[in-house]
This record gives C-alpha cells, sequence and structure tokens, in this order.
C-alpha cells in the first residue's frame, strides 16, 4: 500500500539532504526505498539516479533517469542530467540528442548549452559547437568558459586568430585562470610566434606552479623550434610535478627519438603503458618508438590494439599508414593514410560543392582540379599522377606552392598550372594531391615512374649554367640540410663539416642549399663550394642548374626529389628510421629509378654513410 504523500515527501527531503552532504549510498537508498512503494515517484527516480551515476553505477543511474524523464518528458531538468550521465558511458550521441531536447524545452539554459558545445567539441562538430556558443555569448556575454570553448573550436578549424581573440576574451573575464592562458599561448605557438607565447606560459606558471597545460604548451614550443634539449627537461619538471602525466610520458619519449635515442625511448614508453593502461594513445606512443627503430610489424600491433580500443583513433590511422607504406603493403597504406583528413595539421581535403574524386569515375572531359598538400617535396613527387590524369582524358588544373610554379608550366597540354593563392573557375571534380595514389589504385609494383624523368628544365637556362660550370670533371651538386623548422629535421638533416671528407676528390662541388644555416657558415667558407644560390630565386631556376650536373647528392629534401623527377642520379643519405616513401633496407626506389639509397646503419651513423659515399666516388 503506498505510503501518505506527506510520508514521501519528507523521505524524499531527507535523501535530498543526504546527497548534498555526500552521503551518496544513504540517499540512493533511501529512494530506492520511495520507489518500491511508488515506481513512478519521478524525483525518488531522478535523484536516485543522480546518486547511482555519482555512485559508478551509470547504467543503473541511466536506467532510472530514463524513467523519470518518460514521467516528465518536459522537465529540462532530467533530460540534462541524462545527457551527463550518458556522457560517463561514452555514448555522445545519446548525450548530444538528450541535450538537445533540453535546449528545445528551455532556451536559455545557460549550463545545458554550455555543456553542449562542450560534447560537441569532443565529437568534432565544430562549426554546430560554434554557432551554439555564439547564441550564449549574445545572452551571456561575461560567461567567460563560453568564450574558452569557442575557442577550443575555432583551434581545431585551423583558425587560428580567432581561437586567440577568444581564449584572450575568456582571460580578461577570469583573468587568474591558467588554463586560459595557457590556451592563448597554444595558439599563438601555433601561429608560430613563439615570442609572444612565453610570456603568457610563465604568467600561467607563477599562478599554477607546474600546471601541466602550461608545460605542455612549453613543450610543444620548444620542440616546434627543434630545441629538444630544453624541451626534454621541460618533460622531465613536467613529470616531477605529476608523475601520472601521460601526456609528460609521450612528450619525453617522443623527444628521446628527436635526439637520437630511440632505444631508451622505448624504455621509457613503458611507463606510460603502467600509466594508461587503456588509453589507446598509449599503444600508439609505444608503436611510434618502435617505428623509429624500424620495427614496424611490431609497431603495427600496438597501433592494431588501440584501434581496438577505439576504432576511429585518427592517430592510430595516420601512424599506422607510416608503417604499411614502408613495408610495400600500399592497399592498406593508402587508405589508413586518408586519416590525415581527421587531423587538424594534416587536413588536406577542401570543401567544395564538387564531388571528391575517388578513382571511381572516369576521367575523359571531366574537369578535374588537384590541389598541393603539405611540402614542395610532395608536390613534385606526387606531381607525376597529375600526367596519369591528363593522359586519362581529364582536363586538369593544378594548383602548385609558387616557387613550384614554373616547374609545371608545360607539364602537359592538358594541365592548366594555377598558384597557390588560386582558385579555379569551374571543375567537375577535386582531389588532394596525397590522395591520388589512392585513387589510381597504386602498388609497389604499379607505381608510375619514368626512367628519365617527367620533369623538363627550361633548354635556355640549361645551357646558360652548361656554360658556366668547369668542363671536363664531375659536377656534382650538394644539399646538406632541409627546412629547420620541419619536424622531421632532426633526423635527415647533417651538419656541412661532416661532409668535407667528400671534398678530397678532384670533382666540381656546386652547393644546391638554398638556405644556409649560422652554424654550416664557416665550413662552407673552406669548403669550396661553387655557390650561385643568389641567383636560384625558384624551383625552375634550380632545376636548370641540375640538368647542367652530373650528380647529385642530397639529404632527403625538395631539392632531392626535384633533381629525381628530372631524372638526375642522385644519392640520396637516407636517416636510419626513413620516411615511408623510402621503404626499408633496399637500395634503389621504385618512385624514382635515377635514385641511389644510402642509409645509416644505425640512428645517427652520418659518418658510416659518408664512408660509403666516399668509397662510390673513387669507384
Amino acid at each position: 500500500m503506498q505510503k501518505p504523500p506527506q510520508t514521501s515527501e519528507s523521505q524524499f527531503a531527507a535523501a535530498l539532504a543526504l546527497l548534498r552532504q555526500g552521503e551518496v549510498a544513504a540517499a540512493e537508498a533511501m529512494c530506492l526505498a520511495i520507489i518500491e512503494d511508488d515506481p513512478n515517484h519521478f524525483e525518488a527516480l531522478h535523484l536516485s539516479g543522480l546518486a547511482a551515476t555519482q555512485a559508478g553505477h551509470v547504467a543503473e543511474g541511466v536506467s532510472r533517469l530514463r524513467q523519470a524523464a518518460q514521467i516528465k518528458p518536459k522537465d529540462p531538468t532530467v533530460h540534462g542530467n541524462l545527457a551527463l550521465a550518458f556522457m560517463k558511458q561514452g555514448l555522445d550521441a545519446d548525450a548530444a540528442a538528450s541535450f538537445e531536447t533540453v535546449l528545445a524545452l528551455d532556451t536559455e539554459a545557460v549550463e545545458a548549452r554550455l555543456n553542449y558545445a562542450s560534447l560537441l567539441n569532443k565529437m568534432g562538430r565544430y562549426a554546430e559547437a560554434i554557432t551554439a556558443l555564439d547564441f550564449l555569448i549574445a545572452r551571456q556575454p561575461g560567461l567567460a568558459e563560453a568564450f574558452f570553448y569557442r575557442g577550443q573550436a575555432l583551434l581545431e578549424v585551423d583558425r587560428l586568430e580567432e581561437a586567440y581573440a577568444a581564449y584572450e576574451a575568456a582571460h580578461k573575464l577570469q583573468s587568474t585562470s591558467p588554463g586560459y592562458l595557457a590556451s592563448m599561448a597554444l595558439a599563438l605557438s601555433l601561429m608560430k610566434r613563439y615570442d609572444e607565447a612565453e610570456p603568457i606560459i610563465q604568467k600561467a606558471l607563477e599562478i599554477k606552479p607546474g600546471f601541466e597545460q602550461a608545460l605542455l604548451c612549453r613543450i610543444e614550443r620548444l620542440v616546434s623550434l627543434n630545441r629538444f634539449q630544453e624541451s626534454l627537461a621541460a618533460t622531465e619538471e613536467l613529470i616531477a610535478a605529476n608523475p601520472q602525466s601521460l601526456q609528460g610520458h609521450f612528450w619525453r619519449s617522443k623527444i628521446l627519438v628527436f635526439l637520437g635515442q630511440p632505444e631508451r625511448a622505448l624504455q621509457m614508453s613503458a611507463a606510460s603503458r603502467q600509466i594508461g593502461l587503456n588509453d589507446p594513445n598509449t599503444f600508439i606512443n609505444h608503436g611510434f618508438m618502435l617505428a623509429a627503430l624500424n620495427r614496424l610489424e611490431e609497431a603495427l600491433i600496438f597501433y592494431d590494439r588501440a584501434l581496438k580500443l577505439k576504432p576511429d583513433h585518427a592517430d592510430a590511422h595516420y601512424n599506422r599508414s607510416f608503417a604499411l607504406l614502408a613495408l610495400g603493403r600500399f592497399e592498406e597504406g593508402w587508405r589508413a593514410y586518408e586519416y590525415r583528413n581527421l587531423r587538424r595539421r594534416t587536413l588536406a581535403v577542401r570543401k567544395y560543392p564538387q564531388p571528391l574524386w575517388w578513382g571511381k569515375e572516369p576521367l575523359k572531359d571531366q574537369r578535374l582540379f588537384i590541389y598541393c598538400e603539405q611540402g614542395f617535396g610532395d608536390t613534385i613527387q606526387f606531381g607525376r599522377y597529375v600526367l596519369l590524369a591528363a593522359e586519362a582524358g581529364a582536363r586538369v588544373v593544378f594548383k602548385v606552392q609558387n616557387p613550384l610554379r614554373r616547374v609545371f608550366k608545360d607539364f602537359h597540354p592538358q594541365v592548366t598550372v594555377i598558384g597557390q593563392n588560386e582558385e579555379p573557375a569551374e571543375f567537375d571534380l577535386h582531389c588532394p594531391i596525397l590522395s591520388l595514389p589512392l585513387a589510381f589504385g597504386t602498388r609497389l609494383e604499379t607505381i608510375p615512374a619514368w626512367p628519365h624523368g617527367y620533369i623538363k628544365a627550361p633548354a635556355e637556362e640549361v645551357a646558360h649554367w652548361q656554360q658556366r660550370l668547369p668542363a671536363g670533371r664531375r659536377r656534382i651538386g650538394l644539399v646538406w640540410s632541409g627546412s629547420a623548422i620541419h619536424t622531421n629535421d632532426f633526423n635527415r638533416s647533417l651538419a656541412l663539416a661532416k661532409l668535407s671528407p667528400l671534398f678530397q676528390s678532384a670533382d666540381v662541388w656546386v652547393s644546391l642549399q638554398k638556405d644556409v644555416r649560422e652554424a654550416d657558415q664557416p665550413a662552407l667558407q673552406v669548403a669550396g663550394l661553387c655557390d650561385w644560390t643568389t641567383e636560384l630565386d625558384d624551383f625552375a631556376d634550380t632545376a636548370a642548374l641540375i640538368a647542367a650536373l652530373d650528380l647529385v647528392i642530397a639529404v632527403d629534401t625538395s631539392v632531392a626529389h626535384l633533381a629525381a623527377a628530372l631524372g638526375k642520379p642522385v644519392w640520396l643519405m637516407v636517416p636510419f628510421s626513413p620516411d615511408f616513401r623510402w621503404m626499408l633496407k633496399r637500395e634503389d626506389s621504385p618512385w624514382y629509378p635515377s635514385i641511389r639509397l644510402f642509409r645509416q646503419q644505425r640512428p645517427g651513423d652520418w659518418n658510416g654513410v659518408i664512408a660509403r659515399i666516399s668509397a662510390a666516388l673513387e669507384g
């Protein structure tokens, strides 16, 4: 028999008081007693659902909250709490639907809209998050969290200036928040405004010494500047402040790889695996360490473990793609590489109303827009697929970086070349350049390669260099370093002084090194290289000089790609852990018939590479 209303109401009041005092189990028990007598007691179902969720019995909590919502479907509070319970279960889509119900019932529900926007960010629905936050900010312009979440969404869609402005607005409203300061510093670092970022990081650390987000921002800033010893010290500071910091352990392992210590990095990554037993990022991190040791089959095992925990993890697929491609497993590798489009820093696909071309539609008489992504070397290497598209009957518009425009100017009669800041007036299909191997179904045995290259240098400019270069001796071009800000620069570049044994030969040595670092200037003065790089304004100028040479010796840079694409003999100095395109163990390249690979036999061993090149020059 149901107890009198007054009795259940007093019991509920007591249960509510217990929950507020932190007596979660007692509050839940009292609510269950009420429900036993009155299974449709809305307040008791609602409160017991909250109590169960707080106690970690989330499935039970969700069940009771669902019952409460069925009893009062127009109560926004119960839908809001149900959304939070769904989030604890990892049921983001259900949580989003519950938040949408709340906002349909109460458009002014500030906390629900804020939580909804945060969830949308987590789900990668950034445009919707920005819309929700704009609505909220218009009504609550003093809400710092709304500006902060807006900054997070803007950061993810690469609107960095706007993200910084949003973080700055949050900081102005709540100036003592170290998190807002650290986020400002992160946005500045991503804009490469490093000098402005550091004092903001320092200010955040003054407010909260050892603050993880600020130290992580400092680490990322220092790594971006290739200041690895300092960044390693910052990781040690972070781990000392918080020994359980997964990100701190991840960064320490990565930086040790950058410092040429992959074995030690692998040992260190074991610590993160103990901390994050069920975190997919721990397996990705360990896989990265194994890949740095060329233990790619083992690395794949760890990437697959990460994907078992989170099947759509973009970084796991992305890292996995490089291992697969380096092993020659192209069919899987190109598919996995498309996950770069789910990562903010490697996003390639652009949004156009016209469809993407994935190789399914015939190209004959189609207007195909192909656009560059990533570096100059990538555009040169994968530009070969533009020829395939043209030969398949497409009229191609090819967007390239401006310094490459003249190189591809007369590429093919069916190809129109535009600069990086231009857009075609009309096209039918589009494709980012590094998706073309997938679209053309490239396998190891079907790589399109031309024995004599597929790029031509301007004939009159080649003749000019042939007249200027000394005759009667072998003429060798040299490139010893790439861009200092490239993420792999630590691995692929070397000091010019290390190459001094090569200059004992009677050959003519020609510098193709456009940007010479300050540390290399003394060695350049004594090396006796012919240096006309001040006359090279773009890659077409460099191509003409290369075409007049007999051989190019280079580290893995865009100039090496250019020389190989011209069909010029290239001796490539390859680090122990190579880029995927150079694969493993082989001395040739299926991409470029004119390339010969000289590999490090152990991490950092350029001396061995140089000794083998010296012997080859003498032979």
